[in-house]
């Protein structure tokens, strides 16, 4: 009986490790408060550093190491508009902070 439990459980859970391992990845990344915050700023639009300086109130060398580390991590990506770079979630981040998609108790 345990054979066949442990075999069904087998088939049930299949775990990828790479996947593991790109979430803690992120994890990692936004468990700074800052980050964090820019990351839910980004959630719903995407902003320059300057912008970000001030929606955060930050200091803007503070913002742009942020942004430089989650760029890096995968967790954002860049993109120039004008004489301006912006700054979007990585789309696979999305569901992970999206508060509408979250269960409330």
């Amino acid at each position: 009986m345990k054979k066949e439990w442990e075999q069904s459980l087998e088939k049930e859970i299949i775990i990828n490790e790479n996947e593991i391992n790109k979430l803690c990845n992120v994890f990692k990344v936004l468990s700074n408060p800052i980050r964090l915050k820019i990351a839910y700023y980004l959630l719903e639009q995407d902003y320059c550093v300057g912008a970000l300086v001030h929606v955060t109130g930050e200091k803007q060398n503070l913002v742009s190491h942020h942004l430089s580390v989650m760029r890096q991590s995968g967790v954002v990506r860049s993109f120039k508009s004008s004489r301006y770079t912006y700054y979007q979630l990585n789309p696979e981040v999305r569901p992970m902070l999206d508060r509408k998609n979250q269960i409330h108790s």
